[in-house]
């Protein structure tokens, strides 16, 4: 039932971005931020896909030099503290090693205006951060494929990631309706 996590972690992520990028509301941000670094610890903990995937977030958003507000230290500080004192996480190596390419490409391309400028399908791709969906994608075909087996990402990894997703856009929309 640990599945429920990726959906709140996305909702809580786009909550701590948004309560404090957009809206000046820190406490709120901090408050969203520490429970989603929780929730992806605990996701983190019971899941090696998860463990990939997220660490894959955290260090591909860490090399791009975004993790650069009070919410999102404090979500990177919990995360790590949850999976270092619950025991490091079993980790697929070449997933977390694909995750962490596609979450630095998609933060690279994010609200980048040199990017953006290039045409909507760009907008689009980075708005959405499309690189690290099509990788999880891929490396769930390549499971069902057995090109993995018993070492990559589960097809039902995919849809977790997608409900992540959706939430993590609901999460956004909700903001940019309240004025967050």
């Amino acid at each position: 039932m640990y599945w429920i996590l990726y959906p709140v972690s996305g909702f809580l992520m786009k909550t701590a971005d948004d309560s404090e990028d957009v809206s000046g509301k820190r406490l709120q941000g901090l408050m969203a931020g520490g429970l989603c670094g929780l929730s992806v610890g605990v996701l983190a903990l019971n899941d090696p896909d998860a463990a990939s995937l997220f660490l894959g977030i955290f260090m591909g958003t860490l090399l791009s030099l975004k993790i650069d507000c009070p919410s999102h230290i404090l979500a990177a500080m919990v995360f790590i503290s949850v999976i270092v004192a619950g025991g490091l996480p079993g980790l697929w190596l070449p997933g977390f090693a694909v995750c962490t390419a596609a979450a630095y490409i998609d933060e690279y391309g994010n609200d980048n205006p040199r990017i953006y400028s290039r045409g909507s399908f760009f907008r689009i791709f980075f708005g959405y951060r499309f690189s690290l969906k099509i990788a999880v994608a891929i490396l769930a075909l390549l499971s069902l494929g057995g090109m993995a087996a018993g070492t990559g990402f589960r097809p039902e990894t995919f849809i977790f990631f997608l409900l992540f997703e959706a939430a993590y856009e609901l999460a956004g929309r909700i903001s940019i309706h309240k004025g967050s």
